[in-house]
């Protein structure tokens, strides 16, 4: 079988996605023809593909060595390059590359992703990525690079812009829906909720055309969860008014009372609309596992807390609010967005242990420092609060000296 089969074989691995076999493909070849430019090139994509940044670089320089005019060869020397963070090298390869076929490209996009990952040129890369649309108005990876340097210079619209251009050209391209919806997920206040609902859809249809992605899983818990954490802050904070009212004004703590039980309520209500069905039913998923289950049930009892403070003796709206406040706390910290991906069952994150341990120590100094607790009882609750402190400190230290 003539060597140009194999290698065509697995340039189409590779473009499937399939580095391994690509490699196990080109092995044979390299080694019947060691100076096979060609197969060099696809092998250091491969084993950059792989993670193996010091073969991928070994590969690149054999090809460069072998044919230091070819612009694919500079351009994958480039790659490897920038993957070991050699910036300055990755940039000035990558110009080479551009200088040998200034009319291709490739070369252009190569050479703005140099300069976009080292972050100190955004106007250079901003001029190579524009190039690169110029030259290939049809192909969708240009117009997803210079989105990222629009997202570099903080210029939101004409990312926004790139990437809908390029999934005009490429409907089920994953890499632009992913990036369409992480803007409108991480760039939007609490209450955009129809943006926040319109990036967590999109992120679905990213993880329908790519099921391994996980970055887009990740976002995807993290834009609901911030739903949830938004949704327990009013509740918090509305709970907490009516607390602060309980005693002066019974009226105003029942009026309060209520709309901490129904704002909440309201707000979900208008995000949950916007989500279609399937979203719907990941997020009911979501809710049924581990912390957030238990952040469920500490809702419920907060709302119900809420409602009965609109009916209940006037002597028993300090209890009844401040409990849901407390109730709404733990809400608060139970569904907190996680801080790496993987870490959703591990129980509270790092943040919320820290926060949770400054409110012990808070509550712990309050009841040392005045008289709002009876004197019988202050010690054995200033020692629990301690208590409840050590413990959440005890926890991060203890993740810190694991290396999580």
């Amino acid at each position: 079988m003539s060597q140009d089969r194999p290698v065509e074989m697995a340039r189409v691995q590779l473009l499937r996605g399939e580095p391994g076999a690509a490699a196990e493909l080109l092995g044979p070849v390299l080694a019947a023809e060691p100076d096979d430019v060609t197969a060099l090139v696809l092998m250091t994509h491969a084993q950059l593909a792989l993670k193996r940044p010091e073969l991928a670089e070994e590969t690149a320089r054999r090809a460069v060595r072998h044919a230091p005019e070819w612009p694919d060869a500079l351009s994958a020397l480039s790659r490897v390059l920038t993957a070991q963070e050699r910036h300055d090298e990755a940039i000035a390869t990558a110009r080479e590359a551009v200088l040998r076929q200034p009319d291709n490209p490739y070369r252009h996009n190569r050479l703005a992703w140099a300069l976009l990952e080292d972050g100190r040129l955004p106007v250079e890369a901003e001029h190579a990525a524009r190039e690169a649309v110029r030259l290939g108005p049809d192909e969708a990876d240009f117009r997803i690079t210079y989105a990222m340097v629009m997202k570099q210079l903080n210029l939101l619209d004409r990312a926004r812009q790139a990437l809908r251009d390029a999934l005009q050209l490429e409907p089920e391209n994953a890499v632009a829906q992913h990036e369409l919806a992480a803007l409108d997920v991480v760039h939007h206040h609490p209450f955009a909720l129809s943006r926040l609902a319109r990036g967590a859809s999109g992120l679905v249809g990213a993880l329908r055309a790519d099921p391994k992605q996980e970055a887009s899983r990740f976002l995807l818990d993290i834009a609901l969860r911030q739903f949830l954490v938004y949704t327990s802050i009013i509740l918090v904070l509305l709970a907490y008014v009516g607390w602060r009212l309980a005693d002066g004004s019974t009226g105003a703590a029942r009026i309060v009372a209520a709309l901490a039980a129904l704002a909440p309520a309201a707000y979900a209500g208008f995000f949950l609309a916007r989500l279609d069905p399937a979203l719907r039913r990941y997020l009911r998923d979501l809710l049924a596992h581990g912390r957030q289950r238990v952040a469920g049930v500490a809702a419920a009892l907060a709302v119900l807390l809420l409602l009965f403070a609109v009916v209940a003796p006037a002597g028993w709206l300090t209890v009844l609010l401040g409990s849901a406040t407390a109730a709404g706390f733990a809400v608060r910290l139970l569904t907190a967005p996680a801080e790496e991906p993987g870490e959703t069952g591990r129980g509270l994150s790092t943040y919320a242990l820290w926060l949770v341990a400054g409110v012990f120590i808070a509550l712990a100094t309050g009841l040392a420092a005045t008289e709002a607790a009876d004197t019988q009882w202050r010690p054995a609750a200033v020692g629990a609060a301690l208590t409840g402190a050590a413990i959440c400190l005890f926890v991060v230290f203890r993740r810190r000296r694991a290396g999580r």
